[in-house]
């Protein structure tokens, strides 16, 4: 999801992590026999998802219940669905010249982001042209960003290659790639009132855009109040074993029913 979900970055855990692989040709909702897997395939499998290759991800395509159902539900009072995300490609900047390094790949004002808030931007080339659009968190200690699934290779070399000069100058940055931590959406009109018997933080106090570090069901997570469906939500970023186990904590509220790709883009209109 991409300007999709007014998104990620919470702030980014501490899973294992590697460097990018080259790009690599993606194509959409075809076979997932080849895909990659994320932590909660298995738990797809388990609740009867009809499993397609997205952005090079084996992903649901729709439950059981149908896509139809599945976006009336996510519109209904007191109602949530939760998506998968976790191919979305979570990265994170350090490094006492991060702010620097970042505003010469993307527009917008980093410097004044204040702590613990994100916004919506594009990373561009050096011609002003649009690689992706992402969305960028101030998390204190460092800089969080979230990229589309289907670009984050790209993305992340394209960082990589300007980091080059940027350190041979005499900059201070270092780009870590996140690749093992995952990402759940728990989106609609009920989704606050789930999460808040989840946490011991105060949700109506976190505006849009807004993320902090949290225990969710006692478990290490990174949670933003943001959204792609036109409800209310928040993505929820936790490390790869940790995933299977917030999924099923989430799904045992009555008002939260699981959801997939189809929904997932016909809630954007």
């Amino acid at each position: 999801m991409a300007l999709a979900a007014a998104r990620r970055v919470a702030s980014v855990g501490t899973a294992a992590v590697r460097r990018a692989a080259a790009p690599t040709a993606v194509r959409a909702f075809s076979s997932a026999e080849d895909a990659l897997k994320t932590a909660l395939y298995d738990s797809h499998v388990e609740l009867g998802g009809k499993m397609v290759e997205f952005a090079g991800y084996a992903l649901p395509v729709q439950y059981p219940e149908g896509v139809l159902k599945s976006h009336l539900h996510t519109r209904e009072e007191g109602k949530a669905s939760l998506f998968d995300v976790s191919h979305m490609g979570q990265v994170s900047l350090h490094g006492k010249d991060r702010v620097a390094f970042l505003e010469k790949m993307v527009v917008g004002d980093v410097a004044a982001l204040p702590e613990k808030n994100a916004i919506l931007s594009l990373i561009t080339n050096v011609k002003g042209g649009i690689i992706d659009d992402c969305i960028i968190t101030n998390v204190g200690p460092h800089i969080g960003i979230v990229v589309n699934g289907a670009r984050k290779a790209v993305d992340l070399a394209h960082m990589e290659d300007h980091a080059g000069a940027f350190r041979v100058a005499g900059g201070d940055v270092t780009i870590v790639h996140h690749e093992e931590q995952q990402l759940l959406a728990l989106q609609g009109k009920g989704a606050a009132a789930v999460l808040q018997t989840m946490v011991s933080e105060d949700l109506s106090k976190i505006g849009f855009m807004q993320g902090y570090p949290m225990s969710v069901a006692g478990f290490d997570c990174g949670v933003m109040r943001c959204g792609y469906t036109g409800e209310d939500g928040f993505e929820i970023s936790m490390s790869w074993d940790d995933a299977p186990k917030v999924m099923a904590a989430l799904l045992e509220a009555e008002a939260v029913w699981p959801a997939a790709l189809g929904a997932r883009d016909s809630l954007r209109l």
